[in-house]
């Protein structure tokens, strides 16, 4: 019997359903500017979703800033290679277990609001609101060399669901120097967590049935949140007028949601970006993460997210266009292409990378994003 019938479709449909949870916690990227400049925007001052990446860009560019996003991600590897298989007489078992020890689908919705308030004499204000939302699915198990059939072995089909909410409230200030202008920030943020998980038996026998009783178990969240605060500093330097340098640290105090029978910790997080603008119109920016970044996932073998990414961005105010190239050096899904194209309020950004995998003779990207938001700075 071959799954092919209910592969790429229902698993996605899965993984979105299932979404009413969150399944990985690299460096969050926030917004349709940075997805479609290569992930960047720790030094990026004209980003309205600056306060989610440096909060010291509050100060680096003060003023009036609006923006919104909405939009998602979905990532996989070696799951549809699973599916392929004939599973009622396993041809292969020896690569049959090894796609067994490494695979995972996983999808992330996430939206975001943050409004920047205008100037004050002692700093610089913002208030955001992000919900981000995962699920990230599994086959586990070992099939016995000596047997080609799966009904009597100890397979499973796992799904889990982690959802976060936050908000952050930012205060940045600024001050000239000698050397050159610095801005620190400050984000303390509001987090709300929800985690559910569901496991079926994988057999020869596997159907769409036991994959809908998955759904229901990881959509029955009720009342399992958890509450706490997480810490982000900031700072940017800028040693002559068109450069900025930031650095930002998040998730300093190790914010922690403790579950029944699970504890989920989102690790600090350090990441060093450089903007410079050419002229009125034009900036180049680039990103890379300074620690290795723990991606919550159900495969076996522990995943680990290191970026970084280069983007330009060319902004007439109400016409906006952008590229970026990323790559993660801790996962071989080859690089991240991404572009974006904007009119003002309305903006989208996209990204895919160039490994691929195969279902059926077709090639699909590892890795694909879309994010459609806008924004206004004034």
């Amino acid at each position: 019997m071959k799954l092919r019938s209910f592969g790429f479709c229902s698993l996605v449909s899965m993984a979105l359903l299932g979404s009413t949870s969150l399944s990985a916690l690299e460096f969050n990227e926030v917004g349709n500017k940075a997805l479609g400049m290569g992930g960047v925007g720790v030094a990026l001052k004209n980003n309205p979703f600056g306060l989610f990446f440096n909060p010291s860009l509050l100060g680096a560019k003060p003023g009036v800033k609006l923006g919104y996003s909405l939009g998602g991600a979905i990532s996989h590897k070696n799951m549809f290679e699973i599916l392929d298989y004939n599973l009622s007489s396993v041809s292969d078992i020896n690569a049959f277990n090894n796609l067994l020890e490494d695979n995972n689908l996983s999808a992330k919705l996430q939206g975001a609001l943050v409004l920047q308030l205008p100037e004050f004499s002692f700093g610089n204000f913002a208030i955001g609101y992000m919900q981000s939302l995962y699920a990230s699915t599994s086959f586990g198990g070992f099939l016995p060399t000596s047997q080609n059939n799966l009904d009597s072995a100890n397979l499973t089909f796992d799904v889990r669901g982690l959802g976060i909410t936050e908000i952050p409230l930012g205060y940045a200030y600024s001050f000239q120097t000698p050397i050159g202008d610095i801005s620190a920030g400050l984000a303390i943020k509001l987090m709300s967590a929800s985690f559910v998980h569901s496991s079926v038996k994988f057999g020869a026998s596997f159907d769409s049935g036991q994959i809908e009783n998955a759904i229901q178990d990881v959509l029955k969240m009720g009342d399992n949140k958890r509450n706490t605060f997480g810490v982000d500093l900031g700072i940017t330097y800028a040693p002559i007028k068109n450069l900025t340098i930031g650095l930002v640290g998040k998730n300093l105090n190790t914010p922690t949601f403790s579950f029944a029978d699970s504890q989920i910790k989102v690790r600090p997080q350090a990441r060093l970006g450089i903007g410079y603008e050419i002229g009125q119109y034009i900036t180049i920016a680039a990103d890379a993460d300074l620690t290795n970044n723990d991606v919550w996932s159900l495969t076996n073998t522990k995943l680990q997210s290191q970026k970084m990414g280069v983007g330009i961005d060319v902004d007439f105010t109400f016409f906006d266009v952008r590229a970026g190239v990323a790559k993660d050096l801790r996962q071989d899904n080859g690089a991240i292409l991404s572009a974006g194209l904007g009119f003002g309020f309305i903006d989208v950004g996209f990204a895919f990378s160039t490994q691929k995998g195969q279902l059926d003779g077709k090639t699909l990207p590892q890795y694909i994003a879309l994010q459609i938001g806008g924004g206004f700075i004034f």
